[in-house]
């Protein structure tokens, strides 16, 4: 009877929920990249965001009790109002009450380069002989031991970038892994040259959602940013995954990121509206080209802003469910204001 009442007081205790300011990464989450785990992928606040938590990481087991060690150490500073330096004025920061238990259910896959686009603003742009030589390593096992431990929970979100993340060896497995255990809110980025049946059984049961950034309506415009010619195939293909879905969320979705000198004006913009429509998807996202924006985020041209507001619009005209604007476009818009100012030396 004793040990039972210390069973049930410890368990009251894990469960305490205390009110103070965090994110869910800080609580329960990590970013895998390709050469470190970091805490999330912001980069666009104050703090610049990616706080390392394992670095020089390679695919090698994790002593999970170690890292949930860490994690807490950070959860106790948040207790006491202090905020980690690379998270002060992220906008993922909130207040709330949050709960001290040691699990997983935020977690970003961004361990792999290798790709079948070659998108003119992807990162790996400005070390190509390095990234095309890298080798990717399997997160499956190392997930999979989380898994085992009865760490890894639903009701947070599972994200992939990459890399296109259909090429993963391990993609498909780890995939319905993660689906097996109870993740239901997976958010796959994917070029879609190249079908997947984990996203399609993702779809299906409504735990996957499932981003293409196409960024074009025509294959000429396609071609110029992605360089590859894959622009019919990817339409084919979106339009099969958007026949996959059988609720109400509408979890295939259109990605559009305004790239200045190539695909910022509303005629592009339209088409790919149109093709979107056309393939059978309800749900879109919008962005702007992040090394762009980092470089001229003061001196944002009057039509850039419109165009995102002219993007906004079509949205609502065409009556679509679900309408994101990622991390780059919703700091423009909210930062408009203040940029202006500083652009026009207010």
């Amino acid at each position: 009877m004793i040990n039972k009442l210390k069973l049930l007081l410890k368990k009251a205790k894990s469960e305490k929920k205390l009110r103070y300011v965090s994110c869910e990464y800080v609580q329960h989450g990590f970013n895998v990249d390709y050469e470190d785990i970091k805490m999330c992928c912001f980069n666009c606040h104050e703090g610049g965001g990616r706080q390392i938590l394992i670095d020089n990481y390679h695919g090698e087991m994790i002593d999970w009790n170690k890292f949930f060690k860490e994690k807490r150490k950070m959860r106790e500073l948040n207790k006491k109002g202090i905020i980690l330096e690379k998270c002060r004025g992220c906008f993922f920061l909130k207040e709330k009450e949050w709960d001290d238990e040691d699990y997983i259910n935020y977690m970003v896959f961004n361990h792999w380069t290798q790709c079948n686009c070659k998108c003119r603003y992807c990162f790996t742009n400005e070390q190509s002989d390095f990234f095309n030589a890298r080798k990717n390593y399997n997160m499956f096992p190392v997930i999979k031991k989380l898994v085992d431990m009865g760490k890894v929970r639903g009701g947070g979100e599972i994200g992939f970038g990459g890399g296109e993340p259909a090429l993963l060896p391990e993609f498909e497995p780890l995939m319905n892994m993660l689906m097996d255990a109870g993740c239901d809110n997976i958010r796959v980025h994917s070029s879609c040259v190249k079908y997947s049946p984990a996203i399609e059984r993702g779809l299906r049961e409504g735990k996957v959602t499932l981003v293409c950034s196409v960024d074009s309506g025509t294959a000429e415009i396609y071609e110029k940013i992605k360089r590859v010619n894959h622009f019919d195939k990817v339409w084919e293909n979106l339009s099969k995954y958007a026949q996959s879905q059988t609720d109400d969320k509408y979890k295939a979705k259109t990605k559009y990121i305004i790239y200045p000198g190539y695909n910022d004006n509303k005629e592009e913009l339209d088409k790919w509206f149109d093709l979107t429509l056309k393939s059978g998807i309800k749900s879109v996202v919008i962005d702007i080209e992040g090394g762009w924006y980092e470089n001229n985020k003061y001196n944002v041209p009057d039509y850039i802003y419109e165009l995102l507001e002219y993007a906004i619009q079509k949205t609502k005209d065409f009556s679509m469910k679900n309408v994101e604007l990622y991390d780059r476009a919703n700091h423009m818009k909210l930062h408009k204001e203040e940029y202006i100012k500083i652009r026009n030396n207010e």
